[in-house]
């Protein structure tokens, strides 16, 4: 019986090993006393004590905020952070319960009174310094009502407290008001970022063991090994763990290297979450590759040194595997959309530091722990249970590869037409599962209250536009834009309140708030001027009176605590947070109602003289002259005091009475028009501003120009749905060239690095191109899903050509050569699309919809990539393409051009033994010893026929011999 090896000692014994006896292996070699392998295994150690604590404070510094999607630079953000630098922000709990009534409002008014009462138990200041249940029924007592309470900005700094303050909240409602848990009703956007923060987690918590139970139970089904299966995950777990724990420790770099007062990208949020698992596939991948690089190694060459002669073979395609789908996940990093950017950066170096640590780990386990001869000649099944699984695949592919070919690129082009047909979707609350119960509150807020999503309009007038009731409107005697119509506090109302019409016209809004909600409506009562001017002095005082009351709805605009002149009138809207809202169509029709009644009272007070008025309508001049048309332009433009006058009245009155009138006409209007210059000599002598058409059209009085700023979550999520169409196709077109210019140096052409991009690309246009026909909407969570199919393509792509070549290089064929490729990697392939699909398949039924969509698309991904690598690759491989490839191999074999075994296996034919005489045994003391020649070595050039021929012995000798060092 043969003595067990022992892999720390140095060369095994045997007939095998002889050549070896006298010197080590790399991994058992010494330095310092200590093998290797452990100098190794501590540096690798000494790595992984960062990840417990990285990863903790990762996942504590979780956080989702719509306002960070886009960078401070994008209008849309700077629109936001002006807004909430002079307006009291968004950041408010909305809470409510069933029974919460105006008739019963106990309970609400003591809630309020505990909130009010809560305070920092080190700073001692209030939690929320807003608290608002006020209110008296207002005739219908069955009326649902509800709280608001305003957080510190000290709490929406840090997430950790926000969560508290959110949850502090509901925990006083029920366990201090007494109001049961399951009728609490919450909402606002602090609700919404806790909420996604805590699906995110839950997701990663406890969908991650389950989707790390099902990979090791399928692993173990492929490796029929407790060594291996461990050895594989434990590479890919460490390699998720230290991912994610990067996060935590760039936040410090950035904050203590480049100077930030908070980390930028160094934080973690919902989307980010989902790294983890695209790292740990794609080190499964890696691990699992390796493995079958180690199996080969030792049935070709026996145990000793099969490690680091695995590592030699296998660490260039690994680490260009690893580059080339890091450049495919860097390319998020161009995204202006901050979660998608964040995702692509700590991957793609998740990537990296995952092939580290795989080199770091697997070599190590391998060579201390190696697996049984079983289970290295399990590696394609056993013999006895005929021809592997791969065999009839890599017979039809290469013979019918035209075939295939064609059927494969019609598909891709004819999926490919859907790709125009994308459509992009980014709602906060479309990253929640329909059954969470965030959503469902929202629906019993939005039913019972109101929309909720804040969207604001700020109506900006600068100081020249300003005056008080006893100015006069215009001042004659300036010239050029200071000859401008200037509006009183009241006209100022008035424009707010029909700009605040306008949008509440609007489908998607349900109700508008501005200053002008708390102040007295104008009529139209038909009042003499004097009443008028005094309705509107009184107006304007008491407006003026109330500005620290109206302060969240008007305010004069301050930079650095000084005052700019300029007047901002706030118009806050609520959207509805549930529908199907078409954002950009919602904010350009907001833009279109508020040009519509954005100038309400541009000019002055206007009479128009006409010769005669409208006999069904003495108000109105006659239908069908210039007269009609411009009052009908007036009254659109909303003029507070357009009349029209007919001079056929004034000319039936005596000369006193036109004089009273004359004064009249003084007094109450600003500008007399007449189309008619002779109309307008019938007035003359009245001491205003009279205006004939052509004078009105060369020297019009400019209108007052206000600046109107729309923000709040809505524009931003309509930029952040623009951006996202856009990094979409930028990611995915600059990830694909870059990858084809790195194949190009692989393969040293630049015909063969376009061609192997073919089935690079073929999972990105065949899913993404259904989804476009479909008219599935594109979401962060799906995008994410592109980039991370284009480096699983690239990785079996490159170690499927890896085989390939070699192949070639040892003079096979190129159809001897891809199926060479088939049996040696087609395997490890599976597995990996297997273990690595059904474990990240998992995330389907997440409740966070970013990941649940992530996890259904994956498993689709990494099946149609398979198809890409296992049908589409061979077949253009034995094509015409395949030239370009190995031009100096030829496409077909020369000799076993139909075998019926094995593709790779001759079938053995019954040969009739040879008759042997007896010959004398002293005749064979006489015969001389045969002289050994040399073998062919592999750097020796074969014939493509015995090139063949050898392929099919060793593959012959690999099913029949066992290890050599066992």
């Amino acid at each position: 019986m043969s003595k067990p090896i022992d892999p720390t000692s140095g060369p095994p014994a045997g007939d095998a090993a002889n050549e070896n006896a006298d010197r080590e292996t790399f991994l058992s070699r010494r330095t310092w006393g200590l093998p290797h392998y452990l100098w190794i295994a501590l540096a690798v150690t000494f790595a992984l004590v960062f990840i417990p604590r990285g990863a903790r404070k990762a996942l504590e510094s979780n956080t989702n905020k719509a306002e960070d999607w886009l960078p401070a630079a994008y209008a849309e953000s700077a629109d936001l952070t002006w807004f909430r630098d002079h307006f009291v922000h968004e950041s408010f709990v909305l809470i409510s319960w069933d029974g919460c009534t105006l008739g019963n409002p106990e309970k609400l008014r003591l809630l309020a009174e505990k909130l009010r009462a809560e305070t920092d138990k080190k700073g001692g200041w209030r939690w929320y310094p807003r608290v608002g249940a006020d209110g008296e029924s207002l005739g219908d007592e069955s009326r649902v009502t509800c709280l608001l309470a305003y957080l510190d900005d000290q709490l929406t700094s840090s997430n950790l407290q926000m969560r508290r303050a959110v949850e502090r909240v509901r925990d006083i409602a029920h366990k201090e008001c007494g109001v049961p848990l399951d009728n609490i009703h919450m909402g606002g956007p602090p609700v919404d970022n806790i909420t996604i923060d805590i699906e995110g987690e839950r997701t990663l918590f406890r969908l991650a063991g389950l989707a790390g139970l099902v990979g090791i139970s399928l692993a173990y089904l492929c490796f029929r090994s407790k060594k291996l299966t461990a050895m594989v995950f434990w590479t890919a777990g460490a390699s998720a763990g230290m991912g994610l724990s990067l996060v935590y420790w760039f936040g410090g770099v950035e904050m203590f290297v480049m100077g930030l007062s908070q980390p930028r990208l160094g934080t973690a949020d919902a989307i980010l979450m989902s790294m983890p698992a695209v790292v740990y596939v794609l080190a499964l991948s890696g691990a699992i590759h390796f493995v079958n690089y180690y199996k080969d190694e030792r049935i070709e060459h026996g145990q000793y040194g099969a490690v680091e002669r695995a590592v030699r073979i296998s660490w260039g395609p690994c680490l260009l595997a690893a580059f080339t789908t890091a450049i495919g996940l860097g390319s998020l990093a161009a995204s202006d959309i901050l979660p998608i950017q964040k995702f692509g950066i700590f991957t793609a170096i998740g990537v990296v530091v995952a092939v580290a640590l795989l080199y770091g780990i697997m070599p190590v386990f391998l060579h201390r722990f190696p697996p049984s001869r079983r289970v290295v000649e399990d590696r394609t099944g056993h013999k006895d249970r005929g021809p592997a699984w791969h065999t009839p695949l890599a017979r039809f592919v290469t013979r019918r590869y035209a075939l295939t070919s064609i059927l494969c690129l019609a598909a891709m082009g004819l999926l490919a037409l859907g790709l125009p047909k994308i459509r992009t979707s980014v709602q906060l609350l479309n990253l929640l599962d329909e059954d969470c119960r965030l959503i469902h509150d929202y629906a019993w807020l939005e039913e019972n209250l109101g929309n909720l999503v804040p969207m604001e309009v700020i109506v900006a007038l600068d100081d020249n536009q300003l005056r008080s009731p006893d100015e006069k409107a215009v001042d004659l005697e300036a010239d050029g834009k200071d000859a401008r119509y200037r509006m009183t506090m009241f006209e100022r109302a008035e424009l707010a309140r029909k700009l605040q019409a306008q949008v509440e016209s609007l489908d998607e809004v349900s109700r508008a708030l501005s200053a002008a909600t708390f102040g007295a409506q104008a009529r139209d009562d038909g009042g003499s001027a004097s009443t008028r001017r005094a309705i509107e002095f009184t107006t304007s005082q008491a407006l003026e009176e109330s500005r620290g009351d109206l302060n969240e709805y008007l305010l004069a605009e301050t930079i650095d605590g000084k005052t700019t002149g300029r007047e901002l009138w706030r118009i806050s809207a609520r959207v509805t947070a549930l529908g199907d809202v078409d954002y950009g169509r919602f904010v350009q029709n907001l833009r279109d109602a508020e040009s519509e009644g954005g100038k309400p009272l541009d000019t002055a007070r206007v009479c128009l003289l006409t010769a005669a008025n409208d006999p069904e309508n003495p108000r109105l001049p006659k239908p069908g002259t210039p007269e009609s048309r411009l009052a009908e332009l007036l009254q659109k433009s909303a003029i507070g005091s357009f009349t029209v006058y007919p001079l056929e009245s004034y000319k039936a009155i005596d000369e006193a009475k036109q004089a009273q009138l004359r004064e009249q006409l003084a007094q109450r209007f600003d500008a007399v028009v007449s189309l008619d210059p002779a109309l307008a000599k019938e007035l003359e002598g009245v001491a205003v501003t009279t205006l004939d058409a052509e004078a009105a059209v060369a020297e019009a009085i400019p209108a007052a120009e206000a600046t109107a700023v729309y923000t709040g979550v809505v524009p931003l999520v309509y930029k952040t749905q623009r951006e996202l169409l856009t990094s979409l196709k930028d990611s995915i077109l600059s990830a694909t060239v870059l990858i084809a210019i790195v194949m190009m140096f692989v393969l040293r052409g630049v015909a063969a690095g376009i061609a192997s991009m073919l089935p690079n690309v073929f999972p990105i246009v065949v899913v993404f191109g259904a989804l476009g026909w479909l008219g599935i909407k594109v979401d962060i969570g799906i995008m994410m899903a592109a980039s991370v199919a284009l480096g699983v393509a690239v990785d079996d792509t490159l170690h499927f050509l890896t085989w390939f070549g070699r192949g070639v290089r040892e003079g096979l064929d190129r159809r001897t050569a891809v199926e060479q490729a088939f049996d040696r990697c087609a395997t490890a392939m599976l597995q990996t699309t297997l273990i690595g699909g059904m474990g990240l398949a998992v995330f389907a039924v997440s409740t966070f919809t970013p990941t649940q969509q992530f996890g259904s698309l994956m498993i689709t991904i990494l099946a149609i990539a398979l198809v890409g690598d296992l049908i589409m690759l061979p077949a253009l491989l034995c094509g015409p393409l395949g030239w370009f490839f190995a031009p100096k191999a030829p496409a077909t074999p020369g000799v076993f051009p139909h075998d019926e075994g094995s593709s790779i296996t001759p079938t053995p034919k019954p040969v009739k033994p040879v008759y042997v005489p007896e010959t004398p045994p002293q005749a064979l003391a006489e015969t001389p010893a045969p002289q050994r020649t040399a073998p062919k070595t592999a750097s020796e050039p074969l014939t493509p026929a015995n090139a063949a021929l050898r392929s099919k012995l060793q593959k012959f000798r690999r099913s029949q011999a066992g290890d050599s060092a066992n």
